[in-house]
C-alpha cells in the first residue's frame, strides 16, 4: 500500500511540475515498500534500498535544477529564490547524512520516511506552490517584489503543520511496531492512520482559514468539474463575484487592516442569503468571494445576488473611511448560461468578474449583471 497518494492538493496546475512530483512521490513510495517489507531478504533489502536511493538522488537534483532555473527565467524576487535554493541545498545534505547514519540509527526507516513526510509538507505544498502563484502574479504584471508579498498564506501554513504531524505520527508509530515485532497487522495499522491523516490534509486543503469556507483552488476545480456536468447535460450554470466597495490600492499602499473582519463577517451574510446547499461560496481574492450556483439561470443568480448586496447593507458596518461612505457595502457581477464547450469555465468566471467591475465602478452597493 502506498503511502503517499497523488491527489488535488498536491497540484500546482503546471503540467511538468506536476508530472516531476508525480515522479518523487512514486520513488517515496518505492522506498517505503522496501523498507517495511518484512519478507525481504537482508541482502535483497540492501541491494533494493541502495538503488532506490540513487534514484531518489539523482531524481531530486534533476528536478531541483529545473525549478532553479525556471525561477530565474520568470524573474521571480530573490527572497523566494535564496528560501527555495536552501530548502534544495538542505533537502540533498539531509537525505545523504541520514543515508549515511543508517546503521547507527536505532530505526532508519521511520525516520527517512518522517523525513520525505515532512519534506512534501514543506516543499511540494509549500514553497513550490508558492513559486507558482507568484508567478501568475508577474503574468498578470505584477512586479516580482509585489507578488512575493502577495503570496502570505495563512493555509500553506497549516498545510506544512499538518504534514509534519504526518511525519511524526509517522515516527511513533513505526516505534510502536518495532516494539510488537513489526508483524503485518501492525504495519497495517500503522498505514491505516496514516490514511486518515491524508484524508484530513485533503480535506484541510480546500478551505481557508479565516472565513471557514472553500478557497480559490478549491472552487476553481469544482467550477471546471459543473461547467463540464452542464454541458453534458445542457443546464444553465451561474457564478456571484462579490467584492467590498472599498477603493483599489495602489501600488505600495498597505491593506486596510480591516478587511479580514468584514469578510468573515459578509461571508456569513452571503451564505445566508443562498438557499440552497447546492451553491458555494467560496473565497477568491483578498477582498472579493464568489458563489458558483448549479442549475440557475441569469435570473435566478440575479436575485440571489440582489440579496447578497441588500444582506451587506444592511450590516451597518462603518466605512474605515468615512470620508468614502458612511458603511461598508458590496458590488456583485452576475454571469449565467447554459455552456458552449465543457472549457468555458474561465469565460464563465471572467463575465462575472468584468460585472462586478462595472457594478463598483458605477458607485457599488448593487448588483451588475454580464
Amino acid at each position: 500500500m502506498d503511502v503517499f497518494v497523488w491527489d488535488r492538493s498536491f497540484s500546482t496546475g503546471m503540467q511538468a511540475m506536476d508530472d516531476q512530483h508525480r515522479g518523487l512521490i512514486d520513488i517515496f513510495n518505492e522506498l517505503h515498500r522496501v523498507l517495511f517489507d518484512i519478507d525481504l531478504p537482508t541482502d535483497r533489502r540492501d541491494v533494493t534500498m541502495r538503488r532506490s536511493f540513487d534514484r531518489l538522488m539523482a531524481y531530486a537534483r534533476s528536478q531541483f535544477a529545473g525549478e532553479e532555473s525556471l525561477m530565474q527565467s520568470c524573474g521571480l524576487d530573490d527572497r523566494h529564490q535564496f528560501v527555495h535554493r536552501r530548502q534544495h541545498e538542505q533537502f540533498i545534505r539531509n537525505l545523504r547524512e541520514l543515508w549515511a547514519d543508517r546503521d547507527t540509527l536505532a530505526d532508519p526507516a521511520s525516520r527517512l520516511m518522517g523525513f520525505l513526510s515532512s519534506w512534501i509538507g514543506l516543499h511540494v505544498l509549500g514553497v513550490d506552490q508558492s513559486m507558482v502563484r507568484q508567478m501568475r502574479l508577474i503574468e498578470e504584471q505584477q512586479s516580482a517584489a509585489d507578488a512575493y508579498e502577495r503570496d502570505a498564506s495563512v493555509s500553506d501554513k497549516g498545510l506544512r503543520a499538518i504534514l509534519n504531524m504526518v511525519g511524526r505520527l509517522y515516527q511513533d508509530l513505526s516505534q510502536q511496531t518495532h516494539a510488537l515485532g513489526h508483524t503485518r497487522q501492525d504495519l497495517h495499522d500503522t498505514e491505516r492512520q496514516l490514511q486518515v491523516m491524508a484524508q484530513r490534509l485533503e480535506v484541510h486543503s480546500r478551505y481557508d482559514e479565516l472565513l471557514q469556507v472553500v478557497n480559490r483552488r478549491y472552487f476553481d476545480q469544482r467550477l471546471n468539474e459543473e461547467v463540464a456536468r452542464a454541458f453534458r447535460s445542457e443546464d444553465p450554470l451561474s457564478v456571484l463575484v462579490i467584492s467590498l466597495d472599498f477603493p483599489a490600492k495602489d501600488d505600495g499602499q498597505e491593506g486596510l487592516p480591516a478587511i479580514d473582519a468584514y469578510l468573515q463577517t459578509v461571508t456569513q451574510a452571503v451564505a445566508g442569503a443562498m438557499k440552497r446547499t447546492t451553491d458555494l461560496v467560496a473565497r477568491h481574492g483578498p477582498q472579493r468571494l464568489v458563489v458558483m450556483m448549479p442549475e440557475t439561470d441569469r435570473h435566478g443568480a440575479s436575485l440571489a445576488a440582489q440579496r447578497v448586496v441588500d444582506a451587506v447593507a444592511k450590516l451597518q458596518m462603518p466605512h474605515p473611511d468615512a470620508s468614502v461612505a458612511p458603511v461598508v457595502t458590496a458590488s456583485v457581477g452576475v454571469a449565467g448560461w447554459v455552456p458552449r464547450s465543457r472549457d468555458d469555465d474561465a469565460l464563465l468566471l471572467c463575465e462575472a468578474e468584468a460585472a462586478q467591475e462595472f457594478a463598483r465602478m458605477a458607485g457599488g452597493n448593487r448588483i451588475g449583471m454580464a
